[in-house]
């Protein structure tokens, strides 16, 4: 058992979970037909919970960086959230870029929404802020992005195509830098003893990932929640075990 995880007075080790996040767990995907983002009733987050018989207070926001997060989860620690454990996940938006800016001055040195090391520093602080609230941290990786789907998708309103590749070098490195920060994510997880629901090794195990993944090429699709779904229920299902069997 974990430190700063405490026994309760009731029949299962994990009955109650909060989740901070960024899209990927709220459930958004990219609705091809209307071009516009919505929420999938039936994402990954839901399905485990539902299958687990877990309550889940689900925290997470769109375009949430792990600075925005974090105030989040201060906020919601001092309005008496206590629940039993906490479902970790940030990343994907961290490590983007203004590429407006990139496209206008591709000679220019640019900087990610929330730089590697203080991006390292605020997730050591997540999961001791949590720990001293007496939850159980459970980080998940990133699902995998498309590099070249993404490239697509966020140039088609007309941005420098030939200075973003300019600056990037080639497309690939957009993937390389986001794996960098689901590196990252593992660093932590070790580093701080939490238990790490790897969704990422999950879809790269896919012979085509890029099938449970929206046309944008960084959200997962409803295949891709399915998948989500499973990875959680597995790592749930340890938490959810009965406390005679987790002692």
């Amino acid at each position: 058992m974990s430190e700063g995880f405490h026994l309760m007075d009731n029949l299962y080790r994990v009955e109650k979970v909060a989740v901070w996040g960024d899209s990927v767990m709220k459930g958004v995907v990219y609705d091809e037909s209307r071009k516009k983002y919505a929420l999938l009733p039936e994402n990954g987050v839901e399905l485990a919970s539902r299958t687990l018989g877990m309550q889940v207070r689900n925290r997470a926001r769109m375009g949430c960086t792990i600075g925005k997060g974090m105030d989040i989860l201060k906020k919601d620690l001092s309005a008496g959230i206590e629940e039993d454990a906490a479902l970790i996940e940030f990343g994907g938006n961290d490590c983007d870029y203004d590429w407006a800016q990139v496209a206008q001055r591709p000679l220019d040195p640019h900087q990610p929404k929330t730089p590697l090391e203080i991006f390292l520093s605020q997730l050591r602080e997540m999961v001791h802020l949590a720990k001293q609230k007496g939850m159980e941290p459970v980080m998940m990786t990133l699902p995998p992005i498309h590099a070249e789907r993404y490239f697509n998708f966020f140039t088609r309103g007309g941005l420098n195509r030939e200075n973003i590749l300019l600056w990037l070098g080639d497309i690939q490195f957009i993937y390389r830098w986001h794996e960098r920060y689901n590196a990252a994510v593992i660093r932590v997880a070790k580093e701080c003893g939490c238990l790490l629901a790897d969704v990422r090794e999950a879809f790269l195990g896919q012979r085509h990932y890029e099938d449970l993944l929206c046309a944008d090429g960084i959200h997962p699709n409803e295949k891709g929640h399915i998948l989500m779904d499973g990875v959680l229920e597995d790592y749930g299902g340890v938490l959810r075990r009965p406390l005679a069997a987790a002692e």
